[in-house]
């Protein structure tokens, strides 16, 4: 079966979290299965591929998608969208989404001081909400990048 959409969603969310984070992501959201993916689709390279065809940043409090991006981009030769890493309780998922968008938690960027997550889908970050304080980081090391 082929994955489509009518419409690009910046956000895609991994199957495993609660459907309630969409309220909290600017611009819409929708979950892997939304997007056709089985609830079982493997995280590598299924998930992977449908983020590179949605354009879209993945959502996910799996901790092994970091490497599986890592792994794509290398395979593939191209840039992801970029991945937002929650923490793993549901509770917390919403809390420190609600937080960034209530402006009440600033997240650093690493080139350009403020973090905006509508810019960051196009900048391939790596946002892990998980660390204490939050991370932001470049996800891949582009050869264009680094002046190479």
């Amino acid at each position: 079966m082929t994955v489509m959409s009518k419409k690009k969603y910046p956000f895609v969310i991994d199957n495993d979290l609660s459907v309630e984070i969409k309220k909290y992501l600017p611009g819409g959201a929708r979950t892997t299965v939304e997007c056709g993916l089985a609830p079982n689709a493997p995280d590598y390279p299924d998930v992977a591929d449908l983020c590179q065809r949605e354009e879209a940043m993945l959502v996910t409090a799996d901790t092994e998608f970091p490497l599986h991006l890592a792994r794509y981009q290398r395979e593939h030769n191209t840039c992801c969208w970029g991945l937002i890493l929650l923490p793993a309780e549901e509770l917390k998922q919403v809390e420190v989404l609600k937080r960034i968008k209530a402006g009440k938690l600033r997240i650093k960027h690493p080139i350009a001081g403020v973090f905006h997550f509508e810019e960051a889908r196009h900048e391939n970050l790596y946002v892990n909400l998980r660390s204490n304080p939050p991370v932001v980081q470049e996800l891949c090391a582009c050869e264009w990048d680094s002046g190479d």
